[in-house]
């Protein structure tokens, strides 16, 4: 990129990254407000288009929903219904690396919409449930689950739907240095997000994952093309995380290509959308990527400069993870510079920083099993409701059904008595 289109591209970025903040802000404000009057089947299509949304913007709020929508489910008997929270709850386990619960949601819907034969939600089950068991590290069942999300995709004979794993896939090749074949899914993908409308922000992220798959490669400047081309997508969409994460990628690249001083511009242009966009978590891994660069350079006093930035922001918003990852890297800088002393009082806080680990993330496992089961006694309950009436039925049913052949018999009956009589007076006579 020349000097000229990167400066372009950084004053763009200002005039249209808090018009494209906005606009996505407000159809998701718009969903929620018409969801807080709608009844339950528009309240079923609502939560459908902005779960995903909310879950990447508030991952707690998005439990509101979801036990509204289960309580609509149960006072009006909507197994359909019950099935879509068992959908939007997953990526809340999943979020809380609760894997195998949200698997479980995510199959107590995949048995509905199986009896229902609902291939498109099928398709969108499978491929969450591949993403799943891929962030879990089982690489072979995600590969499973993400062709079955295709297979779904065929029948449901919707491309879009066909299109939901590809992006998928293509990570699992990449991961498996399967580099052909994941750059024909990528191409695929990409030929198809150009021909739909509003997919600017999904192109952002598969010429990203091109860019990736050029980097493993050490094809740097095929790498840094692709990147490029996934920032000024990103610009266009005007997500300030997205923008980071793409000036991170190309400060990766410019990095392994040795152009070090353009490396660190992107790594500060990173920060500075990170610090813009005001998340605590994401100005912490600003800082972090910062020491990493410094001490890839050999520049030990930045690095631990930087890395210490990272550690406060991590104890302003109590991130225990972001702590520890700062404390561990400040130790390997002590290390270098053969600071002993200093280094064996950062391990003491790494130390007592995983005691306070372990018991932060057992009480948010704890939290996080709650719902889930809360949610399964609820559907239990409901579910029996729902056979109970299926069965009050069925004996309704029955007994129309006995009582028709009753009267049936009856008539037969009659019928047969008439004939004797008629016989018997015959021979009578």
């Amino acid at each position: 990129m020349s000097a000229m289109k990167q400066l372009l591209t950084f004053l763009f970025a200002f005039a249209v990254l808090s018009f494209g903040e906005m606009k996505a802000q407000e159809n998701i404000d718009t969903y929620l407000e018409s969801y807080e009057t709608a009844n339950v089947d528009h309240k079923l299509k609502l939560f459908f288009h902005f779960y995903s949304k909310l879950n990447t913007i508030d991952k707690d709020t998005i439990l509101y929903y979801i036990n509204d929508l289960q309580r609509e489910g149960v006072k009006n008997k909507r197994e359909d219904v019950i099935a879509m929270t068992n959908f939007g709850l997953a990526p809340y386990l999943q979020n809380n690396s609760l894997f195998d619960e949200a698997s479980t949601r995510l199959k107590s819907a995949v048995k509905y919409y199986k009896k229902v034969q609902n291939d498109t939600m099928l398709s969108n089950c499978y491929n969450v449930l591949g993403s799943i068991y891929f962030l879990s590290g089982n690489i072979d069942k995600a590969e499973t689950y993400f062709n079955e999300s295709y297979r779904y995709g065929v029948i449901a004979g919707a491309e879009r739907f066909q299109m939901l794993p590809i992006f998928n896939l293509a990570r699992i090749k990449l991961e498996r240095g399967d580099f052909e074949e994941a750059k024909k899914d990528l191409e695929r993908y990409i030929s198809y997000l150009k021909r739909e409308k509003g997919m600017t922000r999904k192109l952002a992220s598969a010429f990203a994952l091109m860019g990736q798959l050029y980097l493993n490669q050490q094809e740097y400047d095929k790498a840094l093309v692709n990147f490029t081309t996934s920032m000024e997508h990103s610009l266009t969409v005007g997500v300030l995380k997205t923008v980071a994460n793409g000036y991170t990628n190309l400060a990766i690249v410019e990095f392994y290509s040795e152009n070090y001083e353009r490396s660190e511009q992107y790594f500060q242009l990173a920060l500075s959308y990170r610090i813009k966009d005001n998340d605590k978590y994401y100005i912490a891994e600003g800082y972090y990527n910062l020491g990493d660069y410094y001490m890839g350079v050999n520049l030990m006093d930045s690095a631990l400069i930087n890395y210490q930035r990272s550690l406060k922001v991590g104890e302003e918003f109590g991130n225990l993870v972001v702590q520890k990852d700062a404390l561990l890297q400040i130790s390997n800088v002590y290390e270098t510079l053969g600071n002993t002393d200093l280094q064996i009082a950062t391990l003491k806080e790494i130390i007592k920083l995983q005691d306070e680990l372990k018991k932060e993330q057992k009480s948010k496992d704890l939290m996080a099993l709650k719902v889930s089961h809360d949610q399964s006694l609820t559907e239990v309950l409901n579910n029996g409701d729902i056979r109970e009436e299926e069965l009050k039925s069925q004996v309704v049913r029955y007994n129309a059904i006995f009582n028709n052949w009753l009267i049936v018999g009856g008539f037969i009956l009659l019928g047969s008595i008439v004939i004797v009589f008629l016989l018997l007076r015959k021979r009578n006579n």
